[in-house]
């Protein structure tokens, strides 16, 4: 009996979650799908000059650099994880604890090189005489040397986190192998906004703010074709436009926000109750869920800030994250333990793989070695 109620308070659980997504998410598409370019007009007010396409806004250019950071350092994580799992192991397969290393180096010198480009893009919006200078600082964070400085910068936190990680006990470094494999999925939901962005070909604020037409501007769900940015406005992407590209390369690539599905992988830490008993605990679950959504919130506000994105590319771009995050910790961490919970078909062995949805045995339950009462 008390295992049918648990089993039944899962499912309600899940129910009342996906029901109160589904709300919440249609609620704000409907106000970003009619009230897009209203908002940004509003949120921009103090941020961009008319013909500015770089925001002077602190709060913006610091959320711009820091958004983009979780998607790396997760990786990053994720090459702890790998290379303690492989390295603790006998035989052959220590090799390729390497791969580890590779991933935590790698996660670290994209971010340094990150904050390399987007330092050069504010820079060159300071001191431009014109709009190229904008255009040749951004991709000069790019540029070979900048490449090699940011993977001799970055190999230094990423030592430091492979030799702090020795610390975690084998006995749990082995079963967040899993949530190394939910991570690298999450990752992978990249490749949609990545995607999308060009068939939809959506003009971002500033661009238009930087060519002072308006008239450019369209809903999230219009398909425009690839479109960039020359001086005689936005035309359609060619060989021969792309060699008249001003400002920037992505200047029609706003929906959905690459930027916010970067800091939605922050979500990939709520599968920390389901692995920790010291993370399952309700105080450390709701800090999970505050910080996580507040967290990214700051990033999507700040994206519209900078002109760079419009309520519905946050929001897409916040979702397919959250989605990817939640779909993968129920692939390998909880094992499905929801889903079966959902569809009555919940197991003792399904939820014991979630500390959180462990079930205590029954009281009244005979020992394996008792014969019970006639």
């Amino acid at each position: 009996m008390l295992k049918t109620a648990k089993q039944l308070s899962l499912r309600a659980k899940t129910i009342i979650s996906l029901a109160c997504f589904a709300v919440v998410f249609a609620a704000l598409a409907v106000v970003a799908t009619f009230y897009d370019l209203q908002i940004s007009q509003i949120l921009t007010k103090n941020s961009l000059n008319p013909g500015d396409y770089i925001s002077h806004n602190g709060f913006a250019l610091f959320f711009e650099a820091l958004g983009s950071c979780p998607i790396y350092l997760v990786a990053s994580i994720v090459g702890a994880i790998v290379f303690w799992f492989f390295a603790r192991k006998q035989g052959k397969l220590r090799i390729l604890s390497i791969i580890g290393v590779a991933l935590a180096v790698a996660g670290f010198a994209l971010t340094v090189k990150d904050l390399f480009g987007y330092a050069g893009e504010y820079i060159g919006a300071q001191l431009a005489a014109d709009s190229s200078l904008v255009l040749a600082a951004h991709e000069a964070g790019g540029a070979g040397y900048l490449v090699g400085v940011s993977v001799v910068v970055g190999a230094m936190p990423a030592v430091g986190l492979l030799l702090a990680w020795q610390r975690i006990p084998k006995e749990t470094n082995d079963k967040m192998i899993w949530w190394a494999f939910a991570i690298l999925g999450a990752m992978l939901f990249y490749f949609v906004p990545h995607f999308v962005k060009g068939p939809v070909g959506r003009a971002r604020f500033r661009t238009m703010n930087y060519l002072g037409d308006f008239e450019y501007y369209t809903r999230w769900y219009v398909l425009n074709g690839k479109r960039v940015m020359t001086a005689d406005g936005l035309v359609a992407s060619t060989a021969e436009t792309k060699a008249a590209i001003i400002v920037a390369g992505d200047t029609c690539k706003s929906f959905p926000s690459g930027h916010t599905f970067s800091a939605g992988m922050v979500y990939t830490l709520l599968a920390l109750p389901y692995l920790s008993e010291k993370c399952n605990k309700t105080g450390v679950k709701i800090g999970l869920w505050c910080g996580t959504v507040a967290f990214t919130g700051l990033v999507a506000v700040s994206r519209i800030v900078a002109g760079a994105h419009y309520m519905s590319d946050v929001l897409f771009g916040g979702t397919i994250a959250f989605a990817g995050a939640i779909i993968m910790r129920e692939i390998f961490v909880c094992k499905g333990c929801h889903v079966k919970a959902l569809f009555g078909k919940a197991t003792p062995q399904a939820a014991v793989a979630a500390p959180a949805v462990e079930e205590a045995p029954a009281e009244d339950a005979p020992a394996p070695d008792e014969t019970p009462a006639e």
